[in-house]
């Protein structure tokens, strides 16, 4: 049951299998199995430790960067990054459901939260700015941000999903 897909410069192809599965995959570019790695696990159960990588609960984004792949691990809360070969290397916290993972152009990253909020974030993890966080159908609120994407000249958009069922545009302030 995959929810998304990542292609590496490489073109190794990266799936995170999320529903039952909680696995990533990748594939070399001829579609070629040449590793999974993870498994079901709670973060509540596991005390959210960094003792207990690779465990995930809806793998709902993977994101190749630079030679990292982010996975976001949406009912942890977290994003976990591993190397290319699923070496686990690093767990950010402090999400609320993530649930698309984008890294523009601009090397920054960014996340869609179904908790109704829009994180940005730099790649070491530090948040530079977040907003939402209000379930609402004003314009710049969120009902469910699902997907999340930048354009050429920066411009945000992010695609909401259940009772938002919408598409919004943030236009880049220069």
């Amino acid at each position: 049951h995959p929810t998304d897909v990542s292609v590496a410069p490489t073109g190794d192809i990266y799936v995170s299998d999320g529903y039952r599965n909680s696995r990533v995959h990748k594939y070399a570019p001829d579609g070629t199995l040449i590793k999974s790695w993870g498994q079901p696990g709670n973060a509540r159960d596991l005390r959210n430790t960094r003792d207990k990588p690779g465990f995930f609960h809806t793998v709902h984004s993977v994101w190749e960067h630079e030679g990292k792949v982010y996975v976001a691990d949406r009912e942890n809360n977290r994003i976990q990054i591993f190397n290319l070969d699923g070496d686990y290397l690093d767990m950010w916290t402090g999400f609320e459901r993530p649930t698309k993972l984008y890294v523009g152009a601009d090397g920054v990253m960014y996340v869609a939260e179904l908790e109704d909020r829009v994180s940005i974030i730099d790649l070491q993890g530090n948040v530079i700015g977040r907003f939402g966080s209000e379930r609402s159908h004003d314009p710049g609120k969120f009902w469910g941000p699902h997907g999340i994407w930048t354009d050429s000249v920066g411009d945000l958009y992010v695609a909401e999903v259940l009772e938002g069922a919408r598409l919004q545009k943030f236009a880049r302030i220069k």
